[in-house]
């Protein structure tokens, strides 16, 4: 990166930060000095050369050297995952589809228009208590020709994470499929999902034929959620607290080692599917599967409960303006979430204690909690003063003119 492009990536990262850059990235060029041509933005998503592949890796890398500044643990843990932007008024934009709405809107169609992103995430630990949290690293386009699972596939292998690690992708039932199984199996890396509850699973077979013949590779078959009844004793039954819906509850965890058939060509991978049940609930079970067979049960099952943490993430990144971007050409509909990954980071690195950061406190009756992303990028807004582009507080009668109104 030139030395100008950098210019021009700090004052966006500075407007993204503050807020100024949510509804125009023309106006992060406040930050900058006189002489500064605010061109240079424009030219930052579309006329400048800028790996989208070594952003990405530079900001994993970034996260591993903050969080774990000495040594990693055996075992680190990231998350897959799509969402939608919509945008309703564009045309001729880049990469614009139509999407069905994943969730029910009152007033609007059951399809969006706009774009589908892939990101990724890191899910890590943090405080006294323990608690999931997840930081963006990456983020790439839906094209349509090419599956979500064959995508998420192209992102591991672009994020160029360090290898003598076990990396497990934690992904929901949507992506878990052949194609994503077979991309981490040829990379070295594991996956670890929710299945669908007609999802087909082979065991090992227990006898071999005597004589002639081709020897059998699999044996008993059944879908994942007929296992508990049809082969209770090939499962490991154990007992676990998890917070399930707001509160503590009790679970009923059951593994074993299975059979997938079609990842590998021509022959098996094994594989252990975990069936946890919630006790005294109405809960249908949970289905998952993992590649990793050194990975514990219970590991497990709470590795995938912190996947909902990148739904967070999700809120986070359009709040910062995911769905904002007004410019029309692919290669700024592509770097415009790189960007808002390496901002999402920092403030969630100031909401979870990893950065230190001493800023005003806004202490509203409504809302108590400070150290949110949100609250983190509004202090951080209130602590520049003064206001950049809000003219509106420098007027000396404003108390007077809200009155009038």
């Amino acid at each position: 990166m030139r030395a100008e492009v950098f210019h021009s990536f700090c004052f966006l990262l500075t407007g993204l930060l503050v807020g100024e850059a949510k509804h125009g990235t023309v106006r992060a060029s406040v930050f900058a000095p006189p002489t500064y041509q605010p061109q240079r933005l424009s030219d930052l998503f579309c006329r400048h050369q800028l790996s989208h592949q070594a952003f990405m890796a530079a900001l994993a890398r970034l996260a591993l050297a903050r969080l774990y500044p000495a040594g990693g643990p055996a075992r680190l843990f990231w998350i897959a995952d799509a969402t939608n932007t919509e945008k309703p008024d564009a045309e001729r934009v880049s990469g614009g589809h139509w999407f069905h709405r994943t969730k029910r809107v009152a007033g609007r169609a059951t399809t969006l228009k706009g774009h589908c992103y892939l990101f990724a995430a890191h899910l890590y630990r943090h405080g006294q208590e323990q608690l999931w949290a997840s930081v963006l690293v990456g983020a790439l386009l839906y094209v349509k020709g090419r599956t979500l699972p064959e995508l998420t596939g192209d992102l591991v292998h672009q994020l160029r994470l360090p290898e003598g690690v076990r990396h497990v992708w934690v992904v929901d039932r949507g992506l878990l499929s052949r194609p994503l199984l077979r991309s981490l199996t040829r990379q070295g890396q594991f996956g670890l999902g929710r299945a669908r509850c007609n999802q087909v699973v082979y065991f090992t077979t227990r006898r071999q034929r005597t004589g002639r013949g081709r020897k059998r590779t699999y044996g008993a078959k059944g879908r994942v959620d007929k296992l508990l009844a049809r082969f209770p004793e090939r499962l490991r039954q154990q007992r676990m607290k998890l917070r399930v819906q707001g509160r503590e509850r009790q679970l009923t965890v059951a593994d074993g080692e299975v059979l997938l058939r079609g990842v590998p060509q021509g022959r098996p991978l094994l594989a252990r599917v975990i069936v946890v049940t919630v006790e005294r609930s109405k809960l249908k079970p949970w289905y998952l599967v993992t590649t990793d067979l050194e990975l514990a049960a219970e590991e497990a099952v709470r590795a995938y409960a912190g996947r909902q943490q990148i739904e967070v993430n999700f809120d986070e990144v359009k709040e910062l303006g995911l769905g904002h971007y007004l410019g029309r050409s692919g290669q700024g509909v592509r770097r415009w979430p790189l960007f808002l990954c390496a901002a999402q980071m920092v403030l969630k690195f100031m909401a979870t204690g990893i950065i230190e950061m001493a800023l005003p406190k806004l202490h509203w009756a409504w809302y108590q909690q400070e150290n949110t992303v949100g609250q983190r990028r509004r202090r951080l807004s209130e602590s520049c003063r003064p206001r950049i582009s809000r003219l509106l507080e420098a007027i000396p009668n404003l108390r007077e003119i809200k009155k009038a109104a």
